[in-house]
């Protein structure tokens, strides 16, 4: 029998790369079988940022151990219920990163399905994968942006949220 226990933990990092005048920061969700991947040039750079799709952050979502980083950004609805989106050895976390303004960015998220199929009997198993479509903005400096995914089904969406003058709900 093997029993598998982890609480999430939530990193603060050091925002000395932060400038309000040039950038905007933007928080993506993760977990276990449903990335969200974020891309932008800068000159002739490509930059991507894959949260919830590489194998060790499959591994940690999947075991619990996925770790939050945040830079401080305003709480949201999203961000206080994360947990009560949590699937069977799939938990959701979060990575918030420093993005420049002015600069188009390119967003979506991704179900990766499962399958499985037994030779000698008659059951197969198959979930479908898909991937969103595209979200396309270009982030102002200054502001604050969430990555939402279509959280309550293995529909693929994605949203580009503002949440620069988002407030905590009322205790």
């Amino acid at each position: 029998m093997v029993v598998l226990t982890a609480c999430q933990s939530t990193t603060v990092i050091s925002t000395e790369n932060y400038n309000p005048q040039q950038h905007a920061r933007i928080r993506l969700y993760g977990q276990n079988q449903k990335p969200s991947i974020m891309e932008y040039s800068i000159g002739n750079k490509k930059v991507e940022k894959n949260v919830g799709g590489s194998l060790g952050d499959a591994f940690s979502s999947l075991v619990g151990t996925a770790e939050n980083v945040s830079l401080g950004m305003p709480k949201t609805p999203m961000l206080n219920e994360m947990h009560n989106y949590d699937g069977i050895l799939s938990k959701v976390f979060y990575r918030e990163f420093v993005i420049p303004a002015g600069v188009p960015v390119r967003v979506n998220n991704a179900f990766v399905g499962l399958g499985s199929s037994a030779p000698h009997y008659a059951s197969y198993y198959y979930e479908a994968s898909c991937r969103s479509n595209t979200a396309v903005f270009t982030p102002q400096a200054g502001r604050d942006y969430e990555v939402v995914p279509l959280h309550n089904s293995r529909d693929c969406g994605v949203a580009v949220l503002d949440i620069t003058s988002a407030k905590p709900p009322l205790q």
